[in-house]
């Protein structure tokens, strides 16, 4: 097994497997998927305007694929971290 942190950011090899984990100071998973969400809320945003005014064509067709992947990516954290924030209220509910 190989470890590199660095700038709060973790990444580790495990034979064929990287796994590569971020720290962040939130307050709640649910503060953390509103985060998430107005990145890329402000990710598409950027890629619509370019969308509007024909620039996003110039972009290579891997381009346009790493931004649809990191948007994509972007999505399953927020909701992955939504789901912790019910799954946490829940287990909250039944404890109280």
């Amino acid at each position: 097994m190989c470890k590199h942190p660095h700038y709060n950011i973790s990444a580790e090899q495990t034979g064929r497997d990287i796994f590569v984990t971020a720290h962040a100071a939130a307050e709640s998973p649910l503060s953390l998927a509103a985060e998430k969400a107005a990145q890329l809320n402000a990710l598409l945003s950027v890629a619509i305007e370019n969308a509007a005014g024909g620039t996003l064509a110039n972009l290579t067709e891997e381009t346009q694929g790493h931004l649809l992947s990191l948007a994509a990516t972007l999505a399953n954290e927020a909701l992955v971290l939504s789901e912790l924030a019910v799954l946490r209220d829940l287990e909250g509910t039944r404890d109280g």
